[in-house]
């Protein structure tokens, strides 16, 4: 590795050394870490506060304001897309397609409407940081980490905003978390 890379790496790790761990920052709460053995994908709802979760077992609904599991199905990929980018909802979402983010690829938003960010750094690969950033903040820019939160560390499946901002969740092959915004959007 030439000396400007090296030198170029070293002063990014440096950047998200200063940055802090906080499950719990400024503005969110913390909702919930749920254990999803198998879990393949996730993707918010457009109408309201659920977050799909899609695993090797089937499909659940988890109410993002608590945490609470309101939907189950046992189904194996029932409902999920060839590509594994969309799946039917069940319950409360049953009549929308639910777009997906996880094994597959897929995405979820990464701002919300309030300015704040989400990034991902891995420093020590292949875990990351997710690391979520006040309004027009970037952990990778000088100055900026006292704005930056890092919100979770671990094996990132598939992280992101719900549409209306007000929810986050992050997830690896075996569990997932969720934050709110303590005032809504």
């Amino acid at each position: 590795m030439s000396s400007y890379l090296a030198d170029n790496r070293q002063r990014l790790i440096e950047l998200i050394g200063q940055i802090s761990v906080d499950k719990q920052p400024e503005g969110w709460s913390h909702v919930a870490s749920i254990a999803v053995g198998g879990l393949l994908s996730v993707g918010f709802s457009e109408k309201g506060a659920y977050l799909l979760v899609v695993s090797s077992s089937g499909r659940s609904v988890i109410y993002c304001k608590t945490g609470e599991k309101i939907e189950r199905d046992y189904d194996e990929y029932a409902g999920l897309s060839e590509l594994g980018l969309h799946c039917q909802g069940i319950g409360v979402i049953e009549d929308e397609v639910v777009s997906l983010c996880g094994i597959n690829g897929g995405g979820l938003p990464l701002t919300n409407r309030a300015g704040e960010g989400l990034e991902v750094v891995s420093p020590e690969w292949p875990e990351s940081h997710l690391i979520l950033c006040k309004p027009f903040k970037s952990a990778l820019i000088p100055g900026h980490q006292s704005d930056c939160k890092i919100i979770y560390t671990g094996y990132l499946r598939a992280y992101g905003f719900s549409w209306c901002g007000n929810y986050i969740a992050a997830a690896c092959g075996s569990d997932l978390d969720i934050w709110s915004r303590e005032s809504e959007l």
